[in-house]
């Protein structure tokens, strides 16, 4: 059965003493998001209300990425180094091909009711079983990474012509690499701890990324210019080592459902409200904010969402498109 969220979590556990029955559990997250970006709100709020559990369990935070990047974490959960993390989903794919699904181009009309409606039922549970068979890691639930623009350097892109050439940072997914090839970019793999330096070198022209990260990691301070190209949804799953939460109590399990499910929901409003709010702080920040037409963007890459409709299933995208 596939909800927002479903228990299971992670090794590292540090046996704490006993609290009744049950005995106390130390979980750990790790992530790579900066201060006020929601995931990293989210986690740091799991941990505040986990500190005061009534059935012994605990979690340390890890966070901007001290326990190095997305794709080290996903190893670490695996192995059970850690017991959960929260990655781009498109980091996830290169563990489990079939999360790469969700990142085919304009695959979801709007950033805050589509995405849940196909995660949240029976087709994000039929792809869930796939991606966790793959992986073999536990999907504890879906979190928000937003919609995904692009930022540049030196001028806006207001047309594919202003993309034309310009060295873009993408996450090292096929799928992104293939997106922005199809826009006439020149795609440009690397390390999210590496962009704010390669964007002052000059190393690349630009990148992408949703409003949050965008504003909370400072991007703007050498690329002010942000174009709404909308091209691509991201989702953080939020995935846990398949074994630690199997000593759990029921009370104890209950409990910790109960709390992810309070900062699942919460991580979700965070990014729906936090658009409006970041362009308008971006904006009075010398940020210039550009909406181009998209409907240029899809037909340009039309030849990627037929590539990866053919890998994934012509009939599964159509059921993601038409979901309501």
């Amino acid at each position: 059965m596939n909800m927002m969220y479903k228990l299971s979590a992670a090794s590292a556990i540090a046996i704490l003493g006993s609290l009744g029955a049950a005995q106390a559990l130390e979980l750990t997250a790790a992530h790579v998001n900066p201060p006020g970006e929601p995931s990293n709100v989210a986690f740091a709020k799991l941990a505040e209300i986990l500190s005061e559990s009534t059935t012994g369990i605990e979690l340390t935070v890890f966070p901007q990425g001290q326990v190095g990047g997305e794709k080290d974490a996903i190893e670490q959960v695996q192995i059970g180094a850690l017991s959960m993390t929260t990655t781009a989903n498109a980091n996830l794919s290169a563990f489990a091909p079939s999360a790469g699904i969700y990142d085919i181009p304009f695959l979801f009309r709007d950033a805050d009711t589509h995405p849940w409606i196909v995660t949240d039922g029976p087709i994000g549970a039929e792809i869930e079983e796939k991606i966790e068979a793959e992986a073999n890691v536990e999907i504890l639930g879906w979190w928000s990474a937003g919609m995904r623009h692009v930022f540049t350097r030196e001028s806006p892109v207001e047309s594919l012509d202003d993309l034309k050439d310009l060295k873009v940072r993408v996450i090292g997914s096929p799928v992104y690499i293939d997106t922005f090839n199809a826009l006439g970019a020149k795609a440009t793999p690397m390390p999210y701890g590496e962009v704010y330096t390669g964007l002052a070198t000059g190393a690349i022209d630009g990148a992408e990324n949703d409003s949050s990260g965008y504003r909370n990691v400072k991007f703007f301070e050498q690329a002010p210019y942000y174009s709404l190209t909308g091209h691509f949804f991201l989702y953080k799953p939020v995935i846990a080592n398949k074994d630690a939460l199997a000593a759990l109590s029921p009370e104890q399990r209950a409990e910790f459902d109960a709390a992810f499910a309070e900062v699942t929901a919460m991580q979700r409003e965070l990014f729906r409200t936090n658009f409006e709010t970041d362009l308008a702080w971006l904006k009075e920040n010398g940020v210039t904010v550009v909406e181009p037409d998209r409907d240029a963007f899809i037909e340009a890459v039309q030849p990627v969402v037929d590539k990866y409709s053919e890998i994934y299933g012509v009939d599964l995208v159509q059921r993601i498109l038409d979901a309501e």
